[in-house]
């Protein structure tokens, strides 16, 4: 449950986030912290249902999902790049993709 809850809430506040760069290149909120946190908390929510309820469902889509999750940040950082070069290559050395730095 611990990763489905804080998956909404990371995908909830990325989207407030996304929703008030009003076209630019978004540097708050989770933003701040990793590249994708929007696809992080999608991964966390599958994560969670995959480890709450194990079917053979959840068991074939999960791994297929993330990938796919993954692909499209990947797809994404290459529209960034080609739009926003400058701010957004700073921004790439700056922040990880996927896990916050630890002080």
């Amino acid at each position: 449950n611990v990763l489905i809850f804080a998956g909404a809430i990371l995908i909830a506040q990325g989207w407030k986030a996304v929703h008030g760069g009003k076209g630019f290149v978004v540097t708050g909120g989770p933003y701040k912290y990793v590249r994708h946190p929007q696809y992080a908390g999608f991964i966390a929510i599958i994560l969670g249902f995959l480890i709450q309820w194990p079917t053979l469902i959840t068991v074939l889509m999960a791994p297929i999902l993330v990938v796919r999750y993954i692909r499209l940040a990947k797809k994404e950082e290459t529209y960034m790049l080609q739009h926003y070069p400058k701010e957004y290559e700073s921004y790439r050395q700056k922040v990880p993709a996927w896990f916050p730095k630890i002080a």
